[in-house]
């Protein structure tokens, strides 16, 4: 038994099988195109308008804070000064894939310099880049494996377009590399309420198809576990369904004492399931999205 130490997100535990994602697409050389740099900025601008569109449906088939992460997404693809920068590159007769990776770097690697929230932003641009590349290349777009039974999912970093549509029924746990408790792998892992722990540098030596236990709450995952770590696991796991099956009530400390449980909505359409999920009313409104999405004043 081995504990790779990382940050939990949630207090989750999962157990199973690993299965990786695959490495990045390796970087375009530094080749003379063999096209004129209309049809090179041609090419990108179709591919960057493809990837922004692809990712808005996927934001959109998976609502809630997916869509907001996936629409900035978008955006961030078709950010003009990247475009600025991608044609500068062109026209100086590089190939759009080289473009494409040169100019995103360069402010992936602003990104990464300035730290904390921003910094883990630029595993978003790595996304958006290599999506833009793949199908310039004609590829397909990066995403996660299926190795045909429920598994736990351990990559550098995982997109948000690939976290806002996992399949729940097949992804037991996610485990990273990379990333802090800011990333948007972190924020859709807490939102989905997948068992995750991030920034597990040691989880590189993990290989498909070894059994391990993602534990949250304590922020490990156990490589090699024995029966009765597994045993435990799961007793943990059985427990945690149980709770969140359990009847709902209203808010209460263990002597009685009334709490009430109160909702933080980005929306009105939130409310919904806010109630499903036990709430007695709201505590936090963002009224300022009321604005941000409407065409008149609401």
């Amino acid at each position: 038994m081995t504990e790779l130490r990382g940050v939990g997100i949630g207090l989750g535990v999962a157990q199973g099988p690993v299965a990786r994602m695959a490495e990045p697409s390796p970087a375009p050389e530094d080749a003379p195109s063999t096209r004129t740099p209309d049809e090179e900025l041609a090419r990108v601008r179709e591919a960057v308008a493809a990837v922004a569109r692809e990712l808005e449906e996927r934001g959109q088939k998976a609502g809630g804070m997916a869509r907001e992460v996936l629409e900035a997404q978008a955006m961030m693809a078709e950010d003009p000064t990247l475009d600025a920068e991608v044609s500068t590159r062109v026209n100086a007769g590089k190939t759009g894939e080289f473009a494409v990776y040169d100019a995103f770097a360069s402010f992936r690697d602003q990104l990464a310099a300035m730290g904390g929230y921003l910094g883990e932003r630029a595993a978003d641009l790595d996304d958006v880049a290599q999506r833009v590349i793949a199908r310039l290349r004609g590829l397909p777009a990066p995403g996660v494996p299926d190795p045909g039974h429920p598994f736990v999912l351990v990559a550098k970093d995982l997109a948000p377009a690939d976290t806002a549509l996992l399949d729940l029924d097949k992804v037991l746990a996610l485990v990273t590399t990379d990333g802090g408790p800011t990333s948007h792998t972190a924020i859709l892992a807490r939102e989905k309420s997948i068992p995750a722990v991030i920034g597990v540098a040691a989880a590189k030596d993990l290989v498909d198809g070894e059994t391990v236990i993602v534990d949250a709450a304590k922020g490990v995952v156990i490589s090699s576990p024995t029966a009765e770590e597994l045993a435990a696991a799961q007793h943990r796991a059985d427990a945690r369904a149980a709770a969140a099956s359990a009847p709902i009530t209203p808010g209460a400390l263990k002597d009685g004492t009334a709490v009430p449980l109160l909702a933080n909505l980005g929306k009105p359409a939130d409310a919904a399931e806010a109630v499903e999920l036990g709430a007695e009313g709201v505590g936090l409104f963002r009224t300022e999205f009321l604005f941000l999405s409407a065409s008149q004043a609401p």
